[in-house]
């Protein structure tokens, strides 16, 4: 039986982490421990766990960084387990998901991968939508999986074998996209097997979206340094969805020449990305939320 340590990096906040780590206890796969990778010292929420009377929980703290991906890799370097799991501190998992990715993976033939699941994702207490919202096929690369429609893989879910964690560390420095960046490094070398089932909960705070607005010139980066990691179908899904959207959004017009010329080299003008390119163009943020809302709504 695979031993598998769950990583919970956290800052402050104390219920949700309880929350959190309640969650991992109650697997009906039981993990060897649960790690909650603390940004430096908070003796309140040392106490609140083991108040839980698990000696599986485990508290560490991490030097004081402000960084989820400092936090995550010192909690990985305090693993045991051959597989590693990780989880936000303020979402949940379902009881059965540690199970159900295991299942996929023996389902799939492969004796290791990364494994994922689907997200439930709630808005203002009410129940959203999922992510991936259907079925992903075996044999998908990750980038189309992150980018091609399919809902990407959210990092609660996200579990593998401890050397592709020590292998390729999430880079403390980057500001965003650093799950990104670990799945499609980490990829080269493991396949990607999401399990059908719903596996993690995720409550978004009244106003948070899945996804920050904006930040066109750090995106445009990432991607110039990340494209050879990506297929060619991938990189004109990330240009006309994804930076056409932070170009829009920062109204950058200047970038909407160099976006459609990338499309055009990655021969990516399907129907589906000229949407995603113009429509934050054409149609205001805010009657974009409406018309979301109104497909979740039906």
């Amino acid at each position: 039986m695979s031993r598998v340590s769950v990583v919970i990096p956290s800052h402050e906040r104390h219920e949700e982490v309880l929350r959190a780590v309640r969650s991992a206890l109650a697997q009906t796969l039981a993990p060897v421990e649960v790690i909650v990778s603390n940004d430096g010292p908070d003796a309140e929420k040392s106490r609140l766990l083991a108040e839980l009377g698990d000696e599986r929980v485990r508290f560490v703290e991490a030097p004081r960084r402000g960084s989820a991906s400092a936090t995550r890799n010192f909690g990985v370097q305090q693993a045991r387990g051959d597989w590693i799991a990780l989880l936000d501190d303020d979402d949940v998992w379902l009881p059965g998901k540690l199970e159900a990715q295991f299942a996929a993976l023996e389902r799939s033939g492969l004796e290791e991968a990364i494994l994922a699941g689907v997200e439930v994702v709630y808005a203002d207490g009410e129940r959203s939508h999922v992510r991936p919202s259907g079925v992903v096929p075996s044999g998908v690369p990750v980038s189309e999986v992150l980018f091609c429609g399919y809902g990407g893989a959210n990092t609660s879910t996200l579990m593998a074998p401890r050397w592709a964690f020590e292998k390729y560390p999430f880079d403390e420095e980057q500001e965003r996209h650093e799950d990104w960046s670990w799945m499609l490094e980490a990829g080269q070398e493991l396949g990607l097997v999401v399990a059908p089932e719903e596996v993690c909960e995720r409550h978004l705070a009244p106003g948070e979206g899945l996804s920050r607005p904006g930040g066109y010139p750090f995106s445009r980066g990432w991607y110039d340094g990340h494209k050879a990691l990506m297929t060619p179908r991938a990189r004109a899904a990330f240009v006309a969805n994804i930076l056409s959207r932070k170009a829009a959004h920062d109204r950058k017009l200047g970038a909407l020449t160099w976006i459609v010329a990338e499309v055009a080299r990655q021969r990516g003008f399907s129907r589906t990305n000229l949407v995603r390119l113009v429509t934050p163009w054409l149609v205001p943020a805010r009657v974009r939320k409406a018309i979301k809302a109104a497909r979740v709504g039906q």
